[in-house]
């Protein structure tokens, strides 16, 4: 399972850019230097031609995905709070032992998905940086072609 981050890189730029940009993210943080400029500049080569629309519906997916990883991480605390509560509970009820078990085991099941799923989305760092330059790559784009849009009213 993929974190979400990566998820819509790979959807968006293709997977040859995400193994691109993170080689180089990775190689960044092993020589300890911050520089994202060259991602910048080849994604915004990539993203500048095409056209706002498709601009603005990737602008969106990427909020949605952005909602989409803190709600895992928000929503982790209360599953492992449910989890627990219902643990004791089928303990503390003392209904028979292989019910009990069973619903454990099917329970324990579900925890360890939501455990793997917050702990991949929680700790994926240099997607998270590839998804900050994709962001302002966004930002900037819909940013200059607003400027556009405003300077063609002056002129008239």
């Amino acid at each position: 399972m993929a974190n979400v981050f990566k998820k819509l890189i790979s959807k968006e730029l293709g997977e040859v850019n995400y193994r691109r940009y993170s080689s180089y993210i990775k190689r960044n943080m092993e020589n300890k230097k911050g520089d994202s400029q060259i991602i910048f500049n080849d994604m915004y080569e990539k993203l500048a031609v095409r056209d706002i629309k498709s601009i603005a519906k990737m602008h969106e997916r990427l909020n949605d995905t952005m909602i989409l990883a803190f709600r895992i991480s928000k929503n982790y605390f209360f599953a492992f709070l449910f989890y627990l509560a219902a643990s004791v509970f089928l303990i503390a009820k003392e209904v028979q032992p292989e019910l009990t078990i069973i619903a454990l085991v099917i329970m324990s099941a579900c925890f360890i998905y939501k455990t793997y799923e917050f702990i991949v989305n929680k700790f994926c760092y240099i997607d998270a940086q590839i998804v900050l330059v994709y962001k302002t790559v966004l930002d900037r784009i819909i940013l200059n072609e607003h400027r556009r849009a405003q300077e063609k009213m002056k002129k008239r």
